[in-house]
């Protein structure tokens, strides 16, 4: 178990794992959300969301899938009800100022597409924080604030 003396250690810490923390949350996340009876999207909203994603990928270089960025806010003073959090900076989102093959969506389409890729990056960060605070309450911290 690691041993930190400061928070600023815990946070730099914290930084170090996020990759690996949304690497796992995104797997849930998409499973939870997409797989299954209870999922957000029919299979043809979900491959029509693939398509476009590969789509803007070749041709901006950036898809939907890999559009939303995470990152880690400090709250202050690390305690028993603050800890840093985690915060999507970007989510995905169909672009706004159209893409090929935008005339085949209509606005309820584009709208559910949207919806589900917001949910996507809220639940990647309920489940990254859920993982920040367990490594942080498990962390032996021998003096905080000093």
């Amino acid at each position: 178990m690691p041993t930190f003396a400061t928070e600023l250690e815990v946070l730099e810490e914290v930084r170090d794992r996020l990759d690996g923390w949304l690497y796992r949350a995104r797997e849930r996340a998409f499973s939870e959300l997409f797989e299954g009876e209870d999922a957000l999207l029919t299979e043809e909203e979900l491959r029509l969301l693939d398509e476009l994603d590969s789509r803007l990928s070749r041709e901006q270089g950036r898809g939907l899938w890999d559009a939303d960025d995470y990152g880690i806010v400090p709250t202050g003073t690390i305690d028993e009800e603050s800890t840093p959090r985690v915060v999507c900076t970007t989510h995905p989102q169909l672009p706004a100022d159209g893409y090929p093959g935008e005339e085949t969506l209509d606005a309820t389409t584009k709208k559910k597409l949207n919806d589900a890729l917001w949910e996507y990056s809220q639940r990647v960060v309920e489940l990254t924080q859920q993982e920040l605070e367990e490594f942080v309450w498990s962390a032996d911290v021998e003096t905080w604030g000093e």
